[in-house]
């Protein structure tokens, strides 16, 4: 045997609206009665279908809206390009650099540093008491 789900509660009002329903029915002569509550449900139905199809277009308006907005932001920027090795010849046992890549490695830097380098100083430790505190 299958256990059927818990009915799920309906929403607040819901009972007040079909008390109403029914109390307008009952207004109605008995024998129009049931064409006019058909109707009447029909008419419910379609208004509901309405209602719920311009809700879908609006959430489709604003979703698209939102694409459109993010595209405007800046893309990130690309990684650098990654350096180029320098080229190594083999001369006999030894390797040797190419003559560019021999430029750039002899020269040293020819201009000092914008700040110098300051030497940390020494502070001499404090003297601490090595003789006895007189009695």
């Amino acid at each position: 045997m299958a256990i059927q789900a818990a009915a799920t509660r309906a929403p607040r009002g819901t009972k007040i609206l079909a008390q109403a329903f029914f109390e307008a029915a009952d207004g109605i002569p008995e024998p129009q009665r049931d064409a006019v509550v058909k109707a009447a449900l029909a008419a419910i139905r379609d208004q509901l279908k309405d209602t719920l199809a311009k809700a879908k277009v609006t959430k489709a308006k604003t979703k698209a809206a939102a694409g459109k907005a993010a595209p405007s932001r800046r893309p990130k920027a690309a990684a650098p390009p990654a350096k180029k090795q320098r080229a190594v010849v083999a001369k006999g046992k030894k390797a040797a650099v190419a003559p560019k890549a021999r430029k750039a490695i002899a020269k040293p830097a020819s201009k000092p540093s914008a700040k110098p380098v300051r030497k940390a100083a020494v502070k001499p430790a404090p003297e601490t008491a090595s003789e006895p505190a007189a009695v």
